[in-house]
């Protein structure tokens, strides 16, 4: 029964968004083919990815912070549906955060771009404008995008089974178990067998049917 739905909690990288940002980080300065190659092994499970987080920033160390800037301004585009489906929920009384296993930077522009509600996403070490390769806490792997949704659950006064959870990578599979509602938006193979819906052709706003 979808209208118990009190809260949507969503991944940010070619869920919300259509790119990954890391991926188009490394783009900007010339590192693409060397972090694009781990991003794909930790989207598809083969790869932890807490280590393969920490591998790729450890190949952008040094990187300016005005590369995230042009990414944001330049190459990010909302994926299809998006901005409907977080309107929709708006109006509605649900809830919706952001979970990134991206950088806050961003996650924190997209939250406010599609007016929802929360975000968490890694913190990196930024010194003198430049990313020294170091994490701040830990990492947001499969496992703290779950914790986060049961957060969330005690912050609002709900149970899991009032979420619906959406993502697209192996790295969304711990909070899709723990979720009332999955969702994989144009999932990897690992996703799709472990969901509810599967949204492969349309936009994110394709949800909304099943609210109506």
């Amino acid at each position: 029964d979808y209208s118990n739905i009190k809260l949507m909690v969503s991944d940010m990288d070619s869920t919300l968004i259509s790119i990954e940002t890391i991926d188009e980080v490394a783009k900007e300065v010339g590192l693409y083919s060397e972090v694009s190659l781990i991003t794909e092994e930790a989207m598809q499970g083969n790869l932890d990815f807490t280590e393969s987080f920490k591998k790729r920033l450890a190949i952008l160390k040094g990187v300016k912070t005005e590369s995230f800037d042009s990414v944001f301004n330049n190459r990010m585009n909302l994926n299809p549906g998006a901005r409907e489906l977080i309107t929709f929920f708006n109006l509605n009384q649900i809830k919706t955060a952001l979970v990134s296993g991206g950088i806050n930077y961003f996650a924190e522009k997209v939250k406010n771009k599609l007016g929802m509600d929360t975000f968490k996403a890694n913190r990196v070490e930024i010194i003198d404008e430049s990313i020294t390769g170091n994490t701040l806490g830990k990492v947001v792997n499969g496992k703290a995008k779950a914790g986060y949704i049961e957060e969330l659950c005690e912050l609002y006064d709900l149970n899991s089974e009032q979420v619906v959870a959406i993502g697209d990578g192996a790295n969304d599979l711990e909070m899709m178990k723990v979720s009332g509602l999955s969702v994989a938006y144009k999932g990897k193979p690992i996703l799709r067998k472990n969901c509810n819906i599967q949204i492969n052709h349309s936009g994110l706003d394709s949800l909304i049917d099943f609210f109506e």
